[in-house]
C-alpha cells in the first residue's frame, strides 16, 4: 500500500489503496489510520453532490453506528461524503463459492457459517432494522476461522429511515419488487435464496421452498422459526455413537470371554480348602468370602484386556490375536475404533505439547509485537508454524492416529488445545495496527 493523498479532505490518512470491488454509487478503499488498517466507502465524483445520495449515506453509517454484533461490520465515523469502517480481511462468500467449492461440504462448515448469519440477521430484526440487500457478495468470511461478517446496510430498512430504494433482483422478495410492503419475512426470503447457493442445497430443499414462498405468510414467520427448521435437518450423531460403544464393549467382552474359556481349559486348577462348618451360618460365609474371591480376579483381568486388547497392533492383541477371524481382526484394527489408556493418555498430551512448542513460544513472546508490524503478518507467521506443525504430525505413525480420532478424551483435549491456540493468536493479531 503506498501513502497516497485522499483529496482535500484525505490527508489524515497515512495511505490510501483503491480496492476492485466498486459498488454502483461509491467507491472503497483501504486506508491506514493511526497505523491499522480501515475500510472506506465514498460517494464517486457524479453523485457526491446530489443530497438524495448524501442522506443515503447518512442513513447508513447512523444506521450501522449504533449496532454492535460480532458478525456485523463496525461502522467508525461519517465525513461529507464517505465513512470509514472495520476493515475485515477475507473474502466474500460469493469468492468462497468460487475459490473453495468443496469448503462448503463439509457439514459443519455450513452449519457454522449458518449459526452465524442468521444470529446477526436476527439481531438486525431485534433492533427494528431490515437488511434487504442479503446476497453472496455482501457476507465476507473472515481469513482467519471462516467467521461470517455481514456488510453493507446501505438498502437497510428502519423505523428511522423508512425510505429504500436499493436491492438485489436475483435475492429480492416479491413484495420488494412490486413496492409492497417489507418485513423480516423479506430477508427470510433472501436467505432461502442465499441456500440455494451452497454446494449441498439439495438437503435444504424443504426450508428453501418455505423461504422462498411467493406469499409471505407460508414463509418462516420470524429467524427463530428458521433457526429451528435447520436445527431439525441436523443428523443426530448420538445415536451412531451409542451403538459404536456398543459394538466396541462387545467386541472386548467377546475377547475376554474367548481368554477366560481358554484358561479354565488348559490353566491350572486351584485347590481351595474349606473346614467343616459346625452352622449353616459358618458355611456360608465361606462360600460369600470364596464368591467374592472369584468375582474379583476376572473383573481386574477384564478391565486390563479391555485396554490391552482394544489396540491396533499385533504386539497389544498378544496372543489372542490368533484366536480372531480375520474380519474381526480387521475391525479392531481400524484406528478410530482405538480407546487410549491411561499411559497413551499422558505420552499423547505430553507429544501435542512437544509438537506445538514452537507455536506456544511464538505467542508467548512479546517481543513479536515489535518483529511484525502488522496483525496480517503477524498471524501469517503464526500459520507457517501450525502448517510446519501439521506436516510433522503426518509423518508420526504413533501419534496420527490418536489425533485424528474420534473417540474421547483424546479428540475434546486436543480440539479445546488447538481453540486456545487459535483464540491467543486472534488476541494477539488483535493489538497489531
Amino acid at each position: 500500500m503506498e501513502s497516497s493523498q485522499f483529496s482535500d479532505s484525505g490527508s489524515r490518512f497515512e495511505a490510501v489503496e483503491q480496492l476492485e470491488a466498486q459498488g454502483a454509487t461509491c467507491n472503497t478503499y483501504r486506508v491506514k489510520l493511526y497505523g491499522k488498517l480501515h475500510f472506506l466507502k465514498r460517494l464517486k465524483p457524479e453523485v457526491a453532490g446530489d443530497i438524495r445520495y448524501q442522506e443515503a449515506l447518512r442513513k447508513e453509517f447512523e444506521t450501522g453506528y449504533q449496532l454492535e454484533h460480532p458478525n456485523l461490520v463496525r461502522y467508525i465515523s461519517l465525513d461529507d461524503d464517505y465513512i470509514l469502517m472495520e476493515y475485515v480481511d477475507g473474502e466474500t462468500l460469493s469468492t468462497r463459492l468460487a475459490t473453495q467449492p468443496d469448503y462448503f461440504r463439509n457439514r459443519k462448515n455450513t452449519d457454522k457459517f449458518l449459526h452465524q448469519l442468521l444470529d446477526v440477521v436476527g439481531y438486525l430484526h431485534s433492533h427494528q432494522v431490515l437488511h434487504l440487500d442479503l446476497k453472496p457478495d455482501n457476507i465476507l468470511l473472515t481469513r482467519i476461522g471462516s467467521d461470517v461478517k455481514l456488510i453493507d446496510l446501505g438498502c437497510c430498512y428502519t423505523d428511522t429511515f423508512p425510505d429504500t430504494t436499493g436491492r438485489t433482483v436475483a435475492f429480492a422478495a416479491p413484495e420488494q419488487l412490486t413496492g409492497g410492503v417489507v418485513d423480516v419475512r423479506t430477508d427470510i426470503y433472501a436467505i432461502g435464496r442465499i441456500l440455494e447457493c451452497l454446494p449441498n442445497h439439495n438437503i435444504y430443499n424443504k426450508v428453501i421452498a418455505r423461504c422462498t414462498a411467493p406469499d409471505p405468510t407460508t414463509r418462516y414467520q420470524t429467524i427463530s422459526d428458521l433457526q429451528d427448521a435447520l436445527s431439525a435437518r441436523r443428523p443426530h450423531t448420538f445415536w451412531p455413537v451409542l451403538m459404536l460403544l456398543v459394538v466396541v464393549l462387545s467386541i472386548g467382552y467377546f475377547i475376554f470371554t474367548r481368554q477366560q474359556q481358554a484358561a479354565e481349559v488348559t490353566g491350572p486348577q486351584k485347590e481351595i480348602i474349606i473346614e467343616k462348618p459346625e452352622t449353616i451360618n459358618a458355611r456360608e460365609d465361606v462360600q460369600i468370602v470364596e464368591q467374592n474371591k472369584k468375582e474379583t480376579a476376572p473383573t481386574e483381568q477384564r478391565e486390563t484386556a479391555t485396554i490391552e486388547q482394544l489396540g491396533t497392533t499385533p504386539e497389544v492383541l498378544g496372543p489372542i490375536k490368533s484366536e480372531l477371524s480375520e474380519e474381526e481382526k480387521a475391525f479392531l484394527n481400524q484406528p478410530h475404533l482405538h480407546i487410549a489408556s491411561s499411559d497413551e493418555f499422558d505420552r499423547y498430551k505430553r507429544q501435542l505439547d512437544e509438537y506445538y512448542r514452537e507455536a506456544n513460544a511464538f505467542l508467548d513472546d512479546t517481543a513479536n509485537f515489535q518483529r511484525y508490524p502488522s496483525h496480517i503478518s503477524y498471524l501469517r507467521r503464526y500459520q507457517e508454524i501450525i502448517q510446519r506443525t501439521r506436516k510433522r504430525i503426518e509423518t508420526d505413525e504413533w501419534f496420527r492416529p490418536l489425533y485424528k480420532s474420534p473417540m474421547n478424551p483424546i479428540s475434546s483435549y486436543t480440539r479445546k488445545y488447538k481453540e486456545d491456540l487459535e483464540h491467543r493468536a486472534f488476541v494477539n493479531g488483535n493489538k497489531l495496527p
